[in-house]
C-alpha cells in the first residue's frame, strides 16, 4: 500500500518549499512540489514608473538580487531603446558573476555538502574525510569556503556598492565605477579568491582543470592523489560510491537565454533549447500555466506579456503558490546544467552522454560554472578603462513594451513589461525556480523536480536523504518561485 510522506517545510533552502511524495515499496512512485506563500511582487508594479522597477524588483530575492537587477535593467533598456558605454557591459557582468559565483559556493559548502556526512554513508571510503571537511558549519573546508565568500563579497562592494538591492545597475551602465586603485584591488581579490580554489577545492590551476573534456579524463585527474584529495576529488568518489550517478534524471530538455551580455552585441553564455540537440531560442514560445496554481484565469495558459496574477487561495485541485511555465508546452530544466549543455561544455556534453542528468552531472555543472566564471572575470577586469565612462544619461521617454532576459545563478531569469502612458501596465516575472520547481499543468505534466523525484528508491522513508539531494542540487530558491 502506499505511504504518503511530506517534508515541510523542506529545510536549508531561501522560502518555503513543501514536497509531497507518494511512496510505494519504498519507491516515489508521485511527487509534488509546493510553494507554500504567496508574496504578489508582480501586484506591486502597476502604476508605477518603470524606473521604479529597478529598486523594487530586486527585492524578490536577497540571494540573486543583482540578477533581478540585471533583468530589469535589459527590460527598461528594450523600452527606452538605451544605449550603454563598453565599462558598462563589463560593470554588469561582474556583478551578475560575482554574485553567481558566490551561490554556488554558499550552495555547494552550505546546503548540499551536509548530506553528504549522513551517518547513512558511513561505510564509504571517503566518509571521514567528506564528514571532517563538510559538516555544517564547523567542517574545514566549509570554513575555509566562508572565509573565500567574504572575499567575494568585497569585490561585489568594489563593483556593485552594496548587496544585496545594488542600486548601480541601470540600462545604461552601472553608476558604480571603479579607478585604478579600486580596479587594482578587485584583482587582487579576485586571485585571493581564485587561489582557494585552486588550493582547497581543485587541488590543481584553475586552467588545468578547466581543460578536462571528458569524463574518462576527469577520472583520470582524480587518480592523482593530490587532485584526489581536494574538496572536488573527495566529491567525485563520493558521488560514484554513494550513486548519486543514477538519481535525479530530469526530463533531458534544457533551455538558457544566454547571459553576460558583451559590447559587440553577442553573450558568453549562448541562447538557446536543447532537446536532443540545440536549437534556437524563441521566448514567444513561453507560456505560464496555472491548473494546479492558486491563481484565478479565464485561459488556461498566457505568455508573460499577457500574464494575469489574480490569487485564488481555494481553488480546487491546487497545490503550489507558484505558475508552472512551459516552452513549447513542454518542461525544461534551466540552470547551470542547462547553460553548460547549450554553451557546449566537453566535460558536461560527456557526462550527459555517458550517464544522463542526475545529481552528479548537475552538481558538477554548478561546480564546473563556477570555475569558468572566476576564470571570465579576471578579462573582464582586464577590459575596464577607469578613464572611459560607465554611465549614459538615459531617456525619460519609454516607447515600446520591454522584454528583459538574463541568468541568474539557478537559471533562465526573464522580466516582463508592458507600459502605458510612460507607467507600468503589466509587470510579469518568471524565475528558475518556477521552471525547476513547477507543479503540473493543465495537462498533467510534472515539473522538472516532481519528475526528477519520481523512481527514486527511498531507503529510509524517515530519513530520505536520497531525496534531498534531488531536490538539492536543483538548489531552489523558493522566495523567487512564489514572487
Amino acid at each position: 500500500m502506499a505511504k504518503l510522506i511530506a517534508i515541510d517545510p523542506f529545510n536549508r533552502l531561501e522560502g518555503d518549499l513543501r514536497v509531497e511524495l507518494e511512496v510505494d515499496a519504498n519507491t516515489v512512485i508521485s511527487a509534488k512540489s509546493s510553494g507554500i506563500m504567496f508574496r504578489g511582487f508582480e501586484r506591486i508594479m502597476p502604476g508605477r514608473s518603470p524606473m521604479d522597477a529597478l529598486v523594487i524588483t530586486p527585492r524578490i530575492c536577497g540571494i540573486c538580487s543583482g540578477s533581478h537587477g540585471v533583468a530589469a535593467a535589459k527590460c527598461l533598456a528594450q523600452a527606452q531603446g538605451a544605449e550603454m558605454p563598453e565599462n558598462g557591459f563589463h560593470m554588469k557582468n561582474l556583478i551578475l558573476g560575482i554574485e553567481v559565483v558566490m551561490s554556488h559556493l554558499s550552495h555547494y559548502y552550505l546546503l548540499f555538502a551536509p548530506d553528504l556526512t549522513s551517518p547513512r554513508y558511513n561505510k564509504l571510503s571517503v566518509y571521514e574525510s567528506v564528514n571532517q571537511r563538510f559538516t555544517a558549519m564547523n567542517g574545514s573546508s566549509v570554513v575555509l569556503a566562508l572565509k573565500a565568500r567574504q572575499s567575494a563579497l568585497e569585490i561585489m562592494g568594489l563593483v556593485g556598492g552594496k548587496w544585496p538591492n545594488s542600486l548601480a545597475i541601470h540600462p545604461t551602465g552601472t553608476t558604480s565605477t571603479m579607478n585604478l586603485s579600486s580596479l587594482t584591488r578587485t584583482i587582487g581579490i579576485l586571485n585571493e579568491f581564485r587561489d582557494f580554489l585552486e588550493k582547497r577545492f581543485l587541488g590543481c590551476a584553475l586552467s588545468e582543470w578547466l581543460d578536462i573534456d571528458s569524463f574518462d579524463k576527469l577520472l583520470e585527474w582524480q587518480s592523482n592523489p593530490q587532485h584526489g584529495e581536494s574538496d572536488l576529488g573527495l566529491f567525485l568518489t563520493m558521488c560514484l560510491e554513494a550513486g548519486l550517478d543514477r538519481i535525479g534524471k530530469g526530463p533531458n530538455r534544457y533551455m538558457s537565454y544566454g547571459a553576460y551580455d558583451l559590447p559587440d552585441g553577442s553573450t558568453w553564455l549562448p541562447k538557446g533549447y536543447f532537446d536532443g540537440r540545440t536549437k534556437p531560442f524563441d521566448q514567444a514560445l513561453i507560456k505560464e500555466h496555472i491548473g494546479a496554481s492558486f491563481f484565478r484565469d479565464a485561459v488556461e495558459a498566457r505568455h508573460p506579456l499577457d500574464g494575469v496574477t489574480s490569487p485564488l487561495a481555494d481553488k480546487t485541485g491546487a497545490y503550489s503558490w507558484a505558475k508552472a511555465p512551459r516552452y513549447d508546452g513542454k518542461t525544461v530544466e534551466v540552470g547551470p546544467l542547462a547553460r553548460m549543455i547549450i554553451a557546449g561544455d566537453p566535460l558536461l556534453t560527456d557526462m550527459i552522454r555517458q550517464m544522463d542528468s542526475s545529481v552528479m552531472t548537475r552538481m558538477f555543472a554548478r561546480l564546473r560554472e563556477m570555475c569558468r566564471l572566476t576564470k571570465e572575470m579576471s578579462n573582464w577586469l582586464e577590459r575596464i578603462n577607469p578613464a572611459e565612462p560607465f554611465y549614459a544619461v538615459p531617456s525619460s521617454r519609454f516607447t515600446s513594451n520591454g522584454i528583459g532576459l538574463t541568468e541568474a545563478a539557478r537559471g533562465s531569469l526573464g522580466h516582463w513589461m508592458k507600459i502605458s502612458s510612460n507607467l507600468i501596465d503589466n509587470y510579469q516575472v518568471v524565475t528558475p525556480s518556477a521552471w525547476n520547481m513547477s507543479p503540473r499543468d493543465e495537462n498533467g505534466q510534472p515539473g522538472p523536480v516532481e519528475q526528477a523525484l519520481t523512481g527514486v528508491s527511498v531507503s529510509d522513508t524517515n530519513d530520505p536523504v536520497e531525496v534531498n539531494h534531488i531536490i538539492r542540487s536543483f538548489d531552489p530558491c523558493m522566495s523567487c518561485t512564489v514572487h
